[in-house]
């Protein structure tokens, strides 16, 4: 057992110590605390711990109101205030663009939850011996769980009447009512478009920011009736729809069939004549485009733009591009990649996931 003084937080959200000069990362810790630890892992160059006992405590902890925080891991700021998570996803935003050389881009603050709680549209539980729960972080160590602070209260509620059969359970819910059935769909209203969203297609699962998110894509976008847009990794087609009313035409590329069914369905379903879809691979389906194209909107996986895809994008070459990233490293390596083509104007940090360390961004690129 060691004691030590926590000196900052880390990008997922872990304090930072040090012994001997090697850094130590703590989950559950904050700036300024004097703690009693225990190395749980050592690696050459840092070690991982935990604490064993808090002998001096920061001003900014809060307790915690979930009986499974911090073990179970899908959390890691439910001891910080709200306020303070934002500044600190906003601080940790700024550290990672100055680190990657776009320090000078301007960072807009950040756009906070309208629900801190509660606000997890979508659930994938894991199932063992008839009970659902969530598996520790980096780890298979079952949970099992009888309520999630980030839950929308609707699954909650149903979570002890759910089949707890096969290897996991998927559930989604909107504001009137849940499903795990994988036929069936969901309705979300975002702005003055509804969306028919299959269980296992993407949507954004925060839906209480997410017209707050699909407004500044459309700022970004600048807009005109002369623009063809085109909506890459379009999921179920929401964003593209989102702004369709305001462009010439939108082309949409997905690689998940339901998704892509999804968004036809949804087109039809909002009357939005002049938006078409396309089932593939984003670089291999763009490539095939006879459209003149003026604005690209990404919003990809985690892993970001393979070099397939920020090729053709490249090529393609349009006058704007706006970016949604839900991982800030990824995001920061493809703008360090297109910035010699492109002017990076602004990025606006969203909380899409209150609670834990992910911030999503916004970049606005123009041509030079």
């Amino acid at each position: 057992m060691k004691r030590v003084k926590i000196e900052s937080l880390d990008h997922q959200g872990r304090g930072i110590a040090r012994i001997d000069h090697k850094i130590v990362f703590l989950p559950n810790a904050l700036p300024g605390e004097i703690v009693e630890i225990e190395i749980t892992k050592e690696k050459k160059n840092f070690s991982e711990g935990k604490v064993l006992h808090y002998l001096e405590e920061s001003k900014d902890r809060i307790p915690s109101t979930c009986p499974y925080y911090p073990s179970c891991g899908g959390c890691q700021l439910l001891h910080i205030p709200y306020s303070k998570q934002l500044e600190y996803k906003e601080e940790k935003m700024r550290n990672i663009l100055t680190r990657y050389q776009l320090g000078d881009i301007p960072l807009k603050k950040i756009v906070g939850s309208p629900k801190e709680t509660h606000y997890r549209n979508k659930v994938t539980f894991q199932v063992q011996n008839g009970k659902l729960g969530y598996f520790e972080e980096n780890s298979y160590h079952f949970i099992p769980i009888s309520s999630c602070l980030l839950l929308d209260n609707k699954i909650n509620d149903t979570i002890k009447s759910l089949p707890a059969k096969g290897e996991k359970v998927v559930v989604r819910s909107n504001e009137k009512e849940i499903t795990y059935q994988k036929d069936k769909k969901i309705l979300y209203t975002i702005g003055k478009y509804q969306f028919l969203v299959s269980l296992e297609s993407f949507f954004q699962v925060n839906d209480s920011i997410t017209p707050l998110l699909y407004g500044k894509v459309k700022e970004y976008l600048h807009p005109t009736l002369e623009d063809t847009v085109l909506d890459l990794y379009c999921g179920t087609g929401t964003i593209g729809i989102f702004v369709s009313d305001s462009v010439k035409k939108v082309i949409g590329i997905e690689k998940c069939e339901e998704a892509i069914r999804n968004a036809k369905e949804n087109a039809l379903l909002n009357h939005v004549a002049n938006i078409e879809f396309f089932c593939g691979d984003a670089g291999i389906e763009a490539s095939k485009l006879k459209e003149s194209i003026t604005s690209i909107i990404i919003d990809p996986p985690r892993s970001g733009l393979n070099k397939q895809t920020l090729d053709i994008l490249l090529k393609i070459s349009p006058k704007k591009i706006v970016y949604v990233s839900c991982d800030p490293m990824t995001f920061v390596r493809d703008l360090n990649l297109l910035k010699e083509d492109y002017h990076i104007e602004e990025i606006t940090p969203f909380d899409m996931f209150p609670n834990t360390y992910h911030v999503e961004n916004i970049a606005f690129l123009h041509k030079k």
